[in-house]
């Protein structure tokens, strides 16, 4: 038989790998590639990342101005509801970060989140927390540290744009 797990946070991760974990599907959302580490510690929150390369192409999106934020919105949530993801790892930029703020309005007006449905609920967002780790005069470079739940993303969000 086999058990279910939700999507555990910081907190409740344990020290050993469980073996028989089901995952959630994710997509990735960032210009850059997952490292291992990130790939890994997401499995850790009982998430499987996919999609990188779409995710890719729309963390590389030129986001200029509240139309570009409107497309990559509907884009991002059209994404997980193709591939069926229940939430969304990567970079999260100035912009996306103003949509997670108004998802969480519309919550509190609700008196609860939606969820987790691209189409019509709030599917979290989780960013990286990435440490430098820059040797002096050296090419920067960046260690993954953790995900953070940065907050959570509705289609009704952008309605604001």
């Amino acid at each position: 038989m086999s058990t279910t797990l939700s999507p555990r946070s910081n907190s409740e991760r344990g020290t050993k790998k469980q073996k028989s974990m089901n995952t959630s599907p994710a997509i990735w959302l960032s210009r850059h590639s997952p490292t291992a580490a990130q790939l890994a510690d997401a499995l850790s929150l009982g998430y499987e990342i996919t999609g990188i390369a779409d995710g890719q192409r729309l963390g590389a999106l030129d986001l200029r101005d509240e139309g570009d934020v409107k497309a990559l919105v509907s884009a991002a949530l059209g994404l997980c509801a193709e591939l069926g993801a229940a939430a969304i790892f990567g970079v999260v930029a100035a912009p996306l970060s103003a949509q997670l703020a108004r998802t969480a309005a519309d919550a509190i007006q609700r008196g609860a989140l939606a969820a987790p449905t691209p189409a019509t609920g709030d599917v979290p967002v989780f960013a990286a927390w990435n440490v430098q780790r820059t040797v002096e005069g050296g090419k920067p470079t960046f260690e993954h540290r953790c995900w953070v739940l940065a907050g959570h993303l509705s289609q009704a969000s952008a309605r604001w744009l």
